[in-house]
């Protein structure tokens, strides 16, 4: 696979071999008018050599063979990026996997700003009671049960996912007619279910689906033009997978949080939601509402399924994006997270 690397790469990291990278197309970032500001990272206080490291493994194919994309944002500021597969993935719009839950919790503050949601505390069952089955517990369940993965609803990993996407009635319904295996805000269980449960909430809430919604108040502002979202056979939006983007638009949607959910000097997300959203709030202490949390480097992730990953660093004003094949071994997921700590030493 061919490689444009979008960074002047000249060394390779000592433990990858020569043979094994692919010579790369050297250029800085250019400015497309995309709303990006390009710089170096020698401007940006990017150790270059380290930061040569990192994207000498991105570029290895026996290391990374599955890697598509790599943007490191420093001050605002597009400093390196690189795509697999030539010039034009630039403008690919890659699946993002379980990134697009953090999305939907970014979509959940903008409705919160909008007074299209009251608070967070609000139950389903006041939402659309007719998907709610008539049990208690079930009627207690939130949007921030949701936002924090503590529904207790049963959810089987990738068998309950596929059965979502198959589902042909309502597929709020679906969902909420599985059984209960724990109280509602009582254990942490990872669902697709959760968020997908929040696409429901917005489309009630907003009149429209949540593309729609999100078009409007969050991928127009942002200058977001080109993406597709999957939805299930009753028309909504899949809350918690199946987003596509480009990665310089992923890497905007870091930055907007990075921003505290604000843009060109726009209060977008209701003020402190990404601040709350961003800290320990489910059982697991490493989840917010729907973002993961690295407490060792004080920062915060949207994840996905194959190594898919935006992690923010406020302290560095820092942002780095990887995507990649998004259905990959979990051994090439770790080389991932290896990436995103090479970078992470880089920024001084």
């Amino acid at each position: 696979m061919k490689r444009l690397l979008i960074f002047a790469l000249a060394g390779l990291a000592s433990c990858i071999k020569q043979e094994d990278i692919k010579t790369p197309t050297e250029a800085t970032p250019v400015s497309r008018n995309d709303g990006w500001q390009v710089s170096t990272p020698a401007a940006e206080g990017i150790n270059q050599d380290k930061l040569k490291t990192a994207y000498a493994l991105f570029n290895s194919q026996t290391e990374m063979p599955l890697a598509n994309s790599l943007l490191v944002i420093r001050h605002g500021k597009l400093v390196a990026e690189s795509y697999n597969g030539g010039a034009d993935g630039i403008d690919r719009i890659e699946n993002v996997q379980s990134c697009t839950k953090s999305i939907t919790s970014l979509l959940i503050g903008i409705a919160l700003q909008k007074g299209l949601i009251s608070n967070i505390n609000t139950p389903l069952s006041t939402i659309y009671p007719e998907f709610v089955p008539d049990d208690n517990q079930k009627k207690s369940i939130t949007i921030k049960h949701c936002l924090t993965m503590e529904t207790g609803l049963e959810f089987d990993g990738g068998a309950s996912s596929k059965a979502l996407v198959e589902t042909k009635g309502s597929s709020i319904s679906f969902i909420m007619d599985k059984p209960l295996v724990s109280a509602p805000g009582s254990k942490f269980l990872y669902s697709d279910y959760s968020p997908h449960l929040l696409s429901g909430v917005i489309a009630k809430e907003s009149g429209t689906s949540m593309e729609a919604f999100a078009s409007a108040n969050l991928f127009q502002p942002l200058g977001i033009d080109k993406w597709v979202w999957e939805k299930a056979k009753d028309g909504l939006q899949f809350g918690g997978f199946s987003l596509f983007l480009t990665p310089r638009n992923l890497a905007k949607l870091g930055q907007f949080a990075l921003n505290g959910g604000r843009w060109n000097n726009t209060q977008i997300c209701q003020a402190g939601w990404v601040a709350s959203a961003t800290q320990q709030q489910a059982s697991n202490p490493g989840y917010g509402y729907l973002f993961w949390l690295d407490p060792s480097k004080n920062s915060y992730l949207m994840e996905g399924n194959g190594g898919q990953y935006v992690f923010v660093c406020p302290a560095k004003q820092l942002i780095i994006v990887y995507t990649a094949f998004p259905y990959s071994s979990p051994e090439l997921w770790g080389q991932s997270k290896r990436l995103i700590d090479l970078v992470y030493e880089a920024a001084q």
